[in-house]
């Protein structure tokens, strides 16, 4: 039918046939074809080929019927007819192909696989249905392969390429793939063909057996080929050589991990004391790489031709002596050694013939210059001994070229000539004390003409040595001889009662003489010397002190010094540290201190004082205090625990004639003493300690204190009535002081008295107190106790109030 049934009227629906193609995708449904036919009238719906479906997947076709004017699939709420149909597109038959992804690089030998990619004619992945077998092709090599892997991903495996490439760095070549049976069957692509891994070792000379001279070295042209025997490289290519068949050979190794080829050599091939031809084994391997095998060749080693021995002879009349590598030789000191001869030979003994050239490259280390005719012939420069047994002479001769270094040495040790000398030396310090042995002792070497010590004497030279020096004690000289060093010992040197500073030792050995300085310093401390004080024949009288007169502890008296009391000495007191021959000995911090009589004080009281580096100790200037007559000051010291020699001073001490000591005061004992009246005259005069009157007195300075006593004491009080004296009235009295008509106090009782000297700002001098008793004067009124009052009287009978006085005591004034 064509259109739906329905009156004429109205008109029919007419019916549309709509056509879809929906494929279905991973993401989701797509349309992608729809078309709408209409009914032909002579023939049914018709849907021509429009288009081609080459999308591979699963497909649904749908017909629907639908109505022309609204395009609805339903009517009067019915669906209208459909029809669904449900296919897959899936891949063609394989048309041609393409050629994957390949892995470089590609290598001779080493298997590669090469993956092909099957399309239909629209260009989908398909594979082949039967087994059809690849056509490998490449011009200029060899491409075979082991199997095929059929299916989706068909893989040609294990192919594997040979041929010649002539360079590490490879070559290009085209290769030809073919798949019989496809409309488009091949595929033409360059691969680039490196060399493959080593495989084998190549190695020039090619002979098996090589001859080499011993002491050369031996060149290998070396090369490392793959399988094809093309040179091949790559990392860590390291070719060995190791020789056998002898200790100490060389190891060749040579990198030929750049070019694949190199020269591979090393140090010279010597084997020592080769005398004939001798077989080594070379074997050259490539360590790393074990699958390649190991190449050995057969070295001949032959005795070199060229100098391989220095032979050093010394010629003793018509006899040589051979002089052998670091041999030591005795020789006498300061000697020549002459005819010196040397001779050279190659490994199998044969003596060389010296050349001139030869000669150039001969050095000895004795003698900046050579003459090189002499050498020519063989002869040595002479050699000079060294003067001294310690400066052992090393002799080295060398040879150089370019094939060998040679050297052959000899020591020479000096030993010592005949004795000419002998020669001293202190062991210890050079200074001693006079009449001390000194600390050290004196070794006496006999040495010959250069000082060196001579090896052949014996202790029977003792004998012969003599010590001499002016002063120098004999008696105490030791003489020993010291086997272990071959010297004579000298112990025991002391000096007698001699001159002090540099003393000379004379050693004489035989006729051979030596000398020894040494100083000579003071002896022990054993006494003190006072300084700059009067010799004893010019004291007379002012100094007294004891001296030796020579013989230790034996003193002379001297006359005592005279000294005004309180006054200080005329010097000062420096006393010397002397030895028992009165030389001054420079001791320090000797202790020395000043002893006196009881009776007897010094200022400053403190004397005590330490020797300075001089041995001198400085008492200073003391000032004496003491009674009259004859007084001793004693000065001491010690050293070591024992006390020294020290002078004994005696002071004859005189009183100080302007020294005042005490006031003179006379008057009139039995005066009396009137109230208001006059003092007797008081005459003062001032003593010194020698008892005699001070003159030249200022009288300002005398002055008289008198104040009322006191029960307390005689404590002077602070109301003090002062007198001034009198003045002088005749010149004569010079020395006496006057005091007149000084006015008694008119109140009775007891008085003090006292005069005073001023004998400066600080000090005062004061006479003994003098205590007076003022009694009344003449009688000249009457007077009562104390005054009355004034009386109050009246008239009256009461006897009291009219008395005037009643008790009154008067008394005569």
């Amino acid at each position: 039918m064509q259109k739906l049934p329905g009156t004429s009227h109205g008109g029919s629906k007419k019916l549309l046939v709509e056509l879809k193609v929906i494929l279905h995708s991973p993401t989701g449904n797509k349309e992608i074809i729809s078309h709408i036919s209409q009914h032909g009238g002579k023939w049914p719906y018709w849907f021509k080929k429009m288009e081609n479906l080459q999308k591979l997947g699963n497909y649904t076709l749908k017909l629907q019927v639908v109505l022309n004017e609204s395009n609805a699939d339903t009517y009067a709420g019915r669906p209208l007819p459909s029809k669904i149909f449900k296919f897959t597109i899936v891949e063609g038959k394989p048309e041609r192909f393409s050629v994957g992804l390949l892995e470089l690089p590609f290598r001779i030998g080493v298997p590669f696989n090469i993956p092909l990619e099957l399309q239909d004619e629209f260009g989908h992945a398909t594979q082949l249905t039967n087994e059809t077998l690849p056509i490998l092709e490449a011009s200029g090599l060899t491409v075979h392969y082991q199997t095929i892997t059929p299916g989706a991903k068909y893989m040609i495996k294990g192919v594997t390429a040979k041929g010649c490439i002539n360079s590490c760095q490879g070559k290009n070549f085209n290769l030809k793939v073919t798949l019989p049976g496809l409309k488009e069957d091949t595929q033409i692509f360059k691969i680039r063909v490196l060399p493959g891994p080593p495989r084998q070792l190549k190695v020039k000379p090619d002979s098996e057996v090589l001859k080499i001279e011993n002491g050369t070295a031996f060149p290998f042209q070396v090369e490392v080929l793959d399988e094809s025997g093309n040179i091949t490289a790559q990392p860590k290519l390291i070719v060995h050589c190791k020789f056998l068949g002898a200790s100490n050979l060389p190891v060749y190794s040579v990198d030929c991990s750049n070019a694949g080829t190199n020269i591979l050599t090393g140090p010279a091939i010597h084997v020592q004391n080769i005398k004939k031809d001798q077989i080594l084994k070379a074997r050259i391997e490539i360590l790393n790489c074990k699958d390649v095998p190991a190449v050995e060749k057969i070295i001949k080693l032959l005795p070199s031709s060229h100098v391989a021995k220095l032979q050093i002879l010394s010629m003793d009349g018509q006899k040589a002596i051979q002089i052998k590598h670091q041999d030591e030789i005795n020789w006498v000191a300061g000697d020549v050694m002459h005819n010196l001869i040397f001779q050279m030979y190659d490994e199998a003994e044969r003596e060389i013939h010296i050349t001139p050239a030869m000669a150039e490259r001969i050095k000895v280390n004795w003698t900046p210059k050579i003459n090189k005719e002499q050498l020519i012939q063989g002869l040595l420069p002479d050699v000079k001994i060294p003067t001294s047994v310690k400066d052992v002479r090393y002799c080295l001769i060398t040879y150089l070229d370019d094939h060998v270094s040679l050297e052959s040495a000899f020591t020479v040790r000096p030993i010592p000539d005949e004795p000419k000398h002998i020669k001293c030396k202190l062991r210890g310090p050079n200074t001693l004390q006079l009449g001390e042995e000194l600390p050290g002792e004196v070794d006496v070497v006999i040495t010959d003409q250069y000082g060196n010590q001579v090896q052949t004497v014996t202790s029977s030279c003792i004998n012969s040595l003599g010590v001499s020096a002016p002063g120098l004690d004999k008696t105490s000289l030791k003489i020993s001889w010291q086997g272990s060093t071959l010297t004579m010992r000298v112990k025991g040197i002391r000096f007698r009662a001699c001159s002090l500073g540099s003393k000379e030792l004379c050693f004489a050995w035989r006729e051979f003489l030596d000398f020894v300085r040494v100083t000579l310093t003071p002896g022990a401390p054993a006494r003190l010397q006072l300084l700059d004080w009067p010799e004893p024949e010019k004291a007379r009288g002012r100094l007294g002190l004891e001296r030796p007169t020579g013989q230790c502890g034996v003193l002379v008296s001297l006359q005592p010094l005279t000294v005004i009391n309180g006054r200080e000495l005329q010097k000062p007191l420096i006393v010397q540290l002397c030895d028992q021959w009165g030389n001054p000995c420079s001791e320090p911090n000797v202790r020395v201190s000043l002893t006196k009589s009881n009776n007897l004080k010094i200022v400053p009281s403190n004397q005590q004082s330490k020797t300075d580096e001089q041995g001198q100790a400085n008492l200073g200037v003391v000032s004496v205090q003491a009674p009259r007559g004859e007084h001793t000051l004693q000065i001491k010291a010690f050293h070591s625990k024992a006390t020294l020699d020290c002078p004994v001073i005696t002071l004859n001490v005189l009183p100080d004639p302007e020294k005042p000591v005490c006031l003179n005061v006379k008057y009139d004992k039995n005066a009396s003493f009137p109230a208001g009246g006059t003092f007797p005259d008081f005459m003062v005069s001032v003593l010194s300690e020698d008892d005699n009157i001070i003159k030249n007195i200022n009288p300002a300075r005398i002055s008289m204190k008198m104040w009322e006593a006191q029960s307390s004491g005689t404590r002077t009080p602070i109301e003090v009535t002062t007198f001034s004296c009198s003045k002088v009235k005749d010149d004569k009295e010079d020395g006496f002081f006057y005091f007149r008509d000084k006015v008694i106090p008119e109140r009775v009782g007891a008085y003090n008295i006292q005069f005073t000297f001023a004998m400066d700002k600080a000090n005062i001098l004061s006479s003994d107190q003098i205590i007076v008793e003022v009694v009344p004067n003449d009688p000249v009124r009457l007077l009562p106790d104390s005054l009355p009052a004034t009386p109050a009287v009246s008239n009256v009978r009461t006897l009291t109030s009219r008395t005037l006085v009643k008790d009154l005591h008067l008394h005569v004034m």
